[in-house]
C-alpha cells in the first residue's frame, strides 16, 4: 500500500486514520513534522494489514507501530530525556526478542524504551509463549513481529541480537551484545519456560549496566 492509498480506505477506516493521526501529531508534532507522521504511519498501516489475520485489528495495530517508529525517530531528532533504551533483534521477533522486551519493561516499571524487531518477522508470536509469559503476568496477546528499522538501531543505547540474527546496519560503535539463546518457537512449555528464566537473568544483568540520567 502506497502513503497515498490512505485516503482510499473505507470511511471507517479512514476515520480511524484521521484520529490515530491526530494522536500522533499531538505527542510527537514538536519534533517529527506531519507529513513524516503521516508517511510512517501509512507505512506501519501497510505492513500490519498485509499479515493481518482479523483486519478490524489493523487500525489499533498500525498506530501501535507508528508510535514506537516515532518514538525511535524522535529521539534521534534530540528529543531525549534520558529514558534508556534497548532493542532486542531477532531473526523473526516472535519469540525471545518479544520475551526479553516484557520482561525488561516489567521489571524497570514501564522506565525504559523497550523495543523488539525482526530481521524477517513472523506474521503472529507463538501461543505457547504467549501462555508461558501469562504465567509471570506479562501479557504478549496483542504484540506483534515487526521489521527492524534504521530509527530503532541509532535510537537504541543497547543493542541485543539472538542466534542468526544479521547484524549488519548496526552502527559503528554501537553498544551491542550477542546472547546465545535458544530460539523458544515451536518448543513446548517446559522448554519455553526455562529460555523465560535464562532472559530473565541476562536482563537482571543488563539492567545494571543501562545508562542513568
Amino acid at each position: 500500500m502506497a502513503v497515498h492509498d490512505l485516503e482510499d480506505l473505507p470511511l471507517d477506516q479512514q476515520l480511524a486514520v484521521r484520529e490515530a493521526r491526530r494522536r500522533l501529531t499531538e505527542e510527537f508534532g514538536d519534533t517529527v513534522g506531519e507529513e513524516t507522521i503521516y508517511q510512517v504511519l501509512a507505512a506501519s498501516w501497510a505492513h500490519i494489514e498485509a499479515g493481518a489475520r482479523i483486519k478490524h485489528h489493523v487500525p489499533l495495530l498500525a498506530e501501535r507501530f507508528a508510535r514506537a517508529e516515532l518514538r525511535a525517530f524522535a529521539r534521534m531528532n534530540g528529543q531525549h530525556d534520558g529514558t534508556p533504551a534497548v532493542l532486542f533483534l531477532d531473526r523473526h521477533d516472535s519469540g525471545r526478542g518479544k520475551m526479553a522486551k516484557v520482561l525488561l519493561a516489567d521489571k524497570l516499571n514501564g522506565q525504559v524504551i523497550a523495543m523488539s524487531a525482526g530481521t524477517d518477522p513472523d506474521v503472529i508470536v507463538s501461543p505457547v509463549i504467549i501462555e508461558v509469559m501469562k504465567e509471570w503476568d506479562l501479557h504478549l496477546e496483542h504484540a506483534f513481529p515487526k521489521p527492524y528499522t534504521s530509527q530503532m538501531l541509532q535510537a537504541a543505547d543497547i543493542i541485543v541480537t539472538f542466534g542468526d540474527a544479521c547484524t549488519l546496519g548496526i552502527p559503528s560503535g554501537a553498544n551491542h551484545e550477542s546472547w546465545q539463546v535458544q530460539d523458544p518457537r515451536d518448543l513446548d512449555a517446559e522448554q519455553v519456560r526455562a529460555i523465560r528464566g535464562d532472559l530473565s537473568e541476562r536482563i537482571d544483568d543488563m539492567i545494571t549496566r543501562l545508562p542513568r540520567t
